[in-house]
């Protein structure tokens, strides 16, 4: 047994690990997201607006493969644009909140009602909660998509 057909047989292994990761991040998309609706704060408070992609019922709300924030003084006439890159095959669902007060939150009422301005990729609207996932779900391959914060929440 020789050391060289060994070292070869990792160099091939590990060559063609490199070539499936690429080919696997060569399917991963990109979307562009036109948010409108957003409110213009003054220059000394720019409230974020905070975007979350997700990519199946079970993680929906709770844990997004993908994040964005920017800041509403970046806003033309109401209007954001955000890309989130590397997201998973499949479809991909968007929520989207601006942060009005630049807590980090989602602020609600005492009976848990958001106050703040928010929406969800198709305009997706729930009855007594959020949407589903199937509701806000984008189709597999979507590169562009608009999404309406209302004006008010």
């Amino acid at each position: 047994m020789s050391i060289r057909p060994a070292r070869s047989s990792v160099a091939v292994a590990l060559i063609g690990a490199a070539l499936l990761l690429g080919a696997r991040s060569a399917h991963a998309a990109d979307l562009e997201l036109e948010i409108s609706g957003v409110t213009a704060t003054g220059a000394d408070k720019p409230s974020p607006v905070q975007v979350a992609a997700y990519a199946s019922p079970e993680n929906w709300l709770k844990k997004p493969v993908a994040t964005a924030k920017t800041a509403s003084t970046e806003a033309r006439d109401g209007v954001i644009k955000v890309r989130l890159k590397g997201l998973p095959e499949g479809p991909v669902a968007i929520a989207i909140y601006q942060d009005l007060n630049g807590n980090g939150k989602l602020d609600s009422s005492v009976i848990g009602i958001p106050i703040e301005p928010y929406a969800f990729s198709r305009q997706a609207q729930g009855s007594f909660g959020p949407p589903t996932f199937d509701q806000a779900a984008l189709p597999a391959g979507t590169t562009r998509h608009a999404i309406r914060l209302p004006a008010q929440p």
